[in-house]
Order: structure tokens, then C-alpha cells, then sequence
């Protein structure tokens, strides 16, 4: 009877359970760890009130994976949005050095639709006077009594090219369900490598996720929880296989 030590990563892809198409692959996991648990209750009686009979039932299995890296795939997965590529006004702070006088240049074509506003400033951060332009926004603007070498913070909007691709995270849609299949690889007592293949036809992606972002410290991974369902076909919930010569 062989033995194993399992010390590698899984390496996940996510599919329709209808079609079997594949959705994402997440293969840069740091963690893949299955969790099993079941609650258990008792017939207890006589003397010292001891436990007889046991009841195994509600079994749970939970799927923690850590992702070093994000993509749009896989955060679509987490949030069951998706991103699609068009046309679409985004916000743009800019710091601007004058050059000529009373006049400033944008670096982007400003949008009348969208307010935009613009300050003297010392640092680039600190906001100071108002300033009110002499002609309509536009990429160039006048502006009364601006001297050469004096900073101007700019607050306006402009519209992205057609390549941007966004996604909304929206209050009504959550992650879905899939069929996962994984590759990881178990080391035998003989020092040799086996395929180990992991498969769970009903995964259920829960919806909390955390996108963490910090100047200092190591990258923040991103973590994906999920649930084990029972296979609508079967009692299965994980299946694992051996790939043993």
C-alpha cells in the first residue's frame, strides 16, 4: 500500500457544468486546500450518560484557493460580472506646470458634459485658489493672471478609447456555479511523482473577496471560497484519481 506527501500546487480550471466550456484557468494558486466537515450526533444512556450510537450527516466540504495573480477572467468569476471593451468618461486629476502665460494645457480632450474644476496649488496636493477660466473648457484654456512656472491642479473628466474594458460590480448578480477540475501532483514513498486529478462536478463560488492594496509588505493574493455541492447526477461532491502506472 503506497503512501504520499502532497506538497504542490493545484493548478484549476473552472467550466460551464452544461457545456464543459472553459471559463478561467486559475493557474498561479499559492493555496488550494479542500476542508471537510460533517456534524455528528448521538444516542447517549446508563450510567455516566455515555455515547452509544453515533449519526454521521451534513456533510460540508469548502475549497479555499489563494491567487497571487488576477485576471479579468478570474475576477469575473468572483464577482459574476465581466468586462466589455467601449467608450467611456473617466476621471483624470492632472498637475500642470504653466509654460505660457494665462494659458494652461490639458493633456487629454476634457468633457463639457462632466464638471471640471481648477485650483493653484504649492505641491500638487494642496488645494488652493479657484480658478475661473477666461474661455470654455476645452484642451487649451485661458485664464486670467497665471504666470509662468506657477502650478494648476486640474479635475476633469474625458473619454477612454474604445480599447478600455470595464466591468461593474453590481448589487443583484453574485458568482456562479461550476465544474472544477484540478492537477496537482503527489509524491510517493518511493520519491516518484504522481498525478493526482481532482474534480468536483458542483462548485459553488461564494461571493466575498477582498482586493487588497498596500505600498509595502508582499502582494496581496486573492481569494477565492467555495463551496462543495452534491452532483446533481450522483451523491459525488469531490473525486480525486491517481494517475498510478
Amino acid at each position: 500500500m503506497s503512501r504520499y506527501g502532497s506538497r504542490e500546487i493545484m493548478d484549476v480550471v473552472l467550466k460551464d457544468p452544461a457545456t464543459g466550456e472553459p471559463v478561467v484557468y486559475l493557474e498561479s494558486l499559492t493555496t488550494s486546500t479542500f476542508e471537510f466537515q460533517a456534524q455528528t450526533v448521538y444516542a447517549r444512556g446508563g450510567k455516566g450518560h455515555p455515547k452509544l450510537i453515533g449519526w454521521d450527516s451534513e456533510k460540508d466540504v469548502t475549497l479555499n484557493m489563494e491567487d497571487a495573480l488576477i485576471s479579468k477572467e478570474s475576477l469575473g468569476t468572483l464577482t459574476g460580472s465581466e468586462f466589455k471593451k467601449g467608450i467611456k468618461p473617466v476621471h483624470k486629476k492632472e498637475v500642470i506646470t504653466i509654460e505660457e502665460v494665462d494659458t494652461l494645457t490639458l493633456a487629454k480632450e476634457p468633457l463639457t458634459t462632466k464638471p471640471a474644476f481648477f485650483y493653484r496649488t504649492v505641491d500638487g496636493t494642496s488645494i488652493g485658489e479657484k480658478l475661473v477660466s477666461a474661455t470654455p473648457v476645452s484642451q487649451e484654456i485661458d485664464f486670467a493672471g497665471l504666470a509662468v512656472g506657477e502650478k494648476v491642479i486640474a479635475d476633469y473628466y474625458y473619454n477612454a478609447p474604445d480599447t478600455t474594458q470595464s466591468m461593474t460590480v453590481f448589487s443583484d448578480v453574485f458568482p456562479g456555479t461550476y465544474l472544477l477540475e484540478g492537477t496537482t501532483m503527489w509524491r510517493n514513498e518511493d520519491g516518484k511523482d504522481v498525478e493526482a486529478l481532482y474534480t468536483v462536478p458542483k462548485l459553488k463560488v461564494l461571493p466575498g473577496f477582498s482586493i487588497g492594496m498596500a505600498s509595502t509588505g508582499d502582494p496581496q493574493p486573492f481569494t477565492f471560497t467555495c463551496e462543495v455541492l452534491k452532483d446533481t447526477k450522483s451523491t459525488a461532491m469531490v473525486v480525486i484519481d491517481l494517475l498510478e502506472d
